[in-house]
């Protein structure tokens, strides 16, 4: 039964994988797009922006699906549409097909996120969650690692070349959960589908932030700003504090990633019984915004690499505990749960490129601290106005 279990995982964590080299492929080629189509700087940031746009909105309906036709239906949708929108990616012929098929990426990436979290939810007990959630993080993260990288190398040969590729990824990761994947959902839901809750994600958001699971929801949101606020300000320090060169900027991104992976894989499930979940979870989050917010004071490439890799090591032991104690301590289904999650994430992939770019006009420091600062005093409002940490069972 164990390695049936194993078997069926591994083709989810791929899905996980092909979702995150989606989001992050296209980053190293923008510059080419732009000179390609003469786009505006603003057309720019719209076209990178737009996939994290359809998750903020779309994440809590695919949920709801998978909670109601199974998780297998769902990711296999997602993954097919990923594939085709790929390839309209890679054919593009003009900025708006651009923007359309990117923002058809977000939507089927949308599908397969949450659904695979809450199949992992299904199909795991509590003792191993922590693990399996952790899996997805290290695949998630090492999706961020190849996906630049994949794409920068394809596109030295041809510029549609690395979408077609992911296309075919996609493609084959398809067929694999059509023929080998079982469905986890026991129960599906029953009655019809609220259609006023599934296509208003706002207002699901609001009724998330004042759930009991607001904390959860809260720190997921606070990790993906954290991340992206700082994707954009740590190139703009980088080069300009310390002039270092593209390669030297990706590598950083590398060492994040391959610290994330590491701890995910190998470190996490140690970790959270050593210090509980919700410990583990709030602690990880301390140390993202320490690092953070010590970049810009820090006079070497070697220290910044350093503040990177505890980065990293910050982000990997939040992101998957955080998922594993939604689904263990959700009232309602495990879709629309990691749905309404994949939501605050989106959002604060959203807000972070935003107020990172705006406070960089204030200079190179302002990003760092208000990250350092919003995490902090969110936190710290956790901690007093909840019982969070009375929730949690300490080792």
């Amino acid at each position: 039964m164990q390695e049936l279990i194993r078997s069926r995982l591994s083709i989810i964590y791929l899905a996980v994988f092909i979702n995150a080299l989606a989001f992050s492929l296209v980053f190293p080629l923008l510059p080419q797009y732009a000179k390609q189509f003469n786009m505006s700087d603003i057309s720019l940031g719209l076209l990178a922006s737009s996939f994290a746009i359809a998750q903020l909105f779309l994440s809590p309906f695919w949920g709801t699906l998978s909670d109601k036709f199974g998780r297998k239906p769902i990711i296999a949708i997602g993954l097919l549409g990923m594939s085709a929108s790929f390839f309209v990616f890679a054919v593009s012929a003009s900025p708006l097909l651009l923007f359309v098929s990117r923002f058809f990426q977000g939507v089927f990436s949308s599908a397969v996120l949450p659904s695979a979290r809450a199949y992992i939810a299904d199909s795991t007990t509590k003792q191993d969650r922590v693990k399996a959630m952790g899996y997805v993080g290290a695949f998630l993260a090492t999706g961020f690692i190849f996906g630049p990288v994949l794409g920068g190398y394809l596109a030295a040969h041809s510029l549609p070349l690395p979408f077609l590729a992911a296309g075919i990824v996609a493609f084959l990761n398809f067929l694999l959960v059509v023929r080998f994947l079982t469905e986890s959902v026991r129960e599906k839901m029953e009655g019809k589908l609220s259609f006023k809750l599934v296509f208003s994600p706002i207002q699901r958001i609001w009724k998330g932030a004042l759930s009991p699971l607001a904390p959860l929801f809260i720190l997921s949101l606070l990790w993906s700003f954290a991340l992206s606020n700082n994707q954009v300000a740590v190139p703009v320090l980088s080069i300009e504090k310390l002039h270092l060169t593209p390669e030297r900027i990706g590598l950083m991104f590398t060492i994040i990633g391959s610290v994330s992976a590491f701890t995910q894989f190998f470190l996490l499930d140690r970790i959270t019984k050593l210090f509980g979940k919700h410990a583990t979870a709030i602690g990880g989050l301390f140390v993202m915004a320490l690092a953070f917010t010590m970049m810009p004071f820090l006079p070497s490439t070697l220290l910044l690499y350093l503040a990177a890799a505890i980065a990293g090591l910050g982000s990997a032991t939040t992101h998957p505990v955080v998922s594993a104690l939604l689904s263990e301590e959700t009232k309602e289904q495990q879709g629309i749960t990691m749905g309404t999650a994949t939501s605050f994430e989106s959002l604060g992939r959203l807000l972070g490129p935003l107020l990172g770019g705006f406070l960089l006009s204030f200079g190179l420091f302002a990003p760092f601290l208000a990250s350092g600062i919003i995490i902090t005093v969110s936190v710290f409002c956790i901690l007093v106005f909840t019982n969070f940490l009375k929730k949690g069972h300490l080792a």
